[in-house]
């Protein structure tokens, strides 16, 4: 694998750009309002990591009519560093079954990075973004002879798949996506490429901003009732106001709040309003 491999990035330069242009042409307006819509839909999510990513996989699993998702925020990564990939956080979704998932899981944990036929592409990057295909990694023809597709990836129920890596505005990290097609599904068309690569790109500039970060605070370890004084303070309530409204006493509120002091790393009521700047409030059920 590795000689197929070197052999294509001797060739890949001047191949990637002439598919990178004829990728775009396939786009239309619609499109591309379309992907903005779907970012502003994560921009709404944007203060809950967990929340706005597995929505942009759920959403990118319907446009492109992928079967799995894969997503990660690395540091470390590429040609401009020394020091090894350091994952922040994964999100995954769209298993045909959970059997199918831990499969994989297995399979991926067993094969050092440096082994994967993707790694002389993705340990040589130093852009903006990336974008590989299965057929630029392998060949197609290579690809349904391998012991790879025949014994893990047809079991899993996935077939062709694309890789985008983009750098955020955050030094030193980027993310990565990781799109599969189901088995007997057509492979990603040059459209849905380009609709992939602009999502993307989008999304990868708002990290750090409107949408957080994986190494963030996480919102979906808060308690219901903490998101809730949570959301009452970012609304400008007074811990009177939010123990009136939740019929609890002054005491039990104030509890609340040194809990999301402490869940946020911070000391005061401004330092914790400084946190939602510019994102969107936690969603509750109220």
């Amino acid at each position: 694998m590795k000689s197929i491999a070197t052999t294509a990035l001797v060739h890949s330069g001047e191949a990637l750009l002439k598919e990178s242009a004829a990728m775009f042409s396939d786009v239309s307006a619609r499109d591309v309002h379309d992907c903005h819509q779907l970012v502003g839909e994560c921009r709404e999510l944007g203060a809950d990591v967990d929340a706005w990513r597995l929505h942009l996989l759920n959403a990118l699993r319907k446009v492109v009519g992928a079967q799995v998702v894969i997503t990660s925020e690395i540091e470390n990564f590429g040609a401009d560093t020394d020091e090894p990939p350091r994952s922040l956080g994964l999100h995954r979704a769209g298993w045909i079954s959970d059997e199918a998932e831990q499969r994989w899981r297995e399979y991926a944990q067993s094969i050092p990075y440096e082994r994967t036929p993707e790694y002389p592409y993705l340990s040589r990057f130093s852009g903006s973004t990336l974008m590989l295909s299965r057929n630029e990694i392998w060949g197609r023809g290579t690809w349904y002879k391998s012991k790879t597709f025949n014994d893990v990836h047809r079991a899993c129920g996935i077939d062709d798949y694309v890789i985008s890596v983009c750098r955020t505005p955050i030094a030193g990290r980027c993310t990565t996506l990781w799109l599969h097609k189901g088995v007997g599904e057509h492979d990603f068309t040059p459209r849905e490429q380009a609709i992939i690569s602009i999502i993307h790109s989008t999304i990868c500039g708002e990290i750090g901003g409107f949408l957080s970060a994986s190494d963030e605070p996480r919102i979906s370890s808060l308690t219901k009732r903490k998101i809730e004084v949570l959301d009452r303070l970012l609304h400008g309530d007074s811990e009177k106001q939010i123990a009136y409204a939740f019929d609890v006493s002054r005491a039990t509120v104030h509890e609340h709040v040194l809990g999301l002091y402490r869940h946020f790393g911070v000391s005061s009521r401004g330092e914790l309003l400084s946190r939602f700047i510019g994102r969107a409030r936690p969603i509750t059920d109220n």
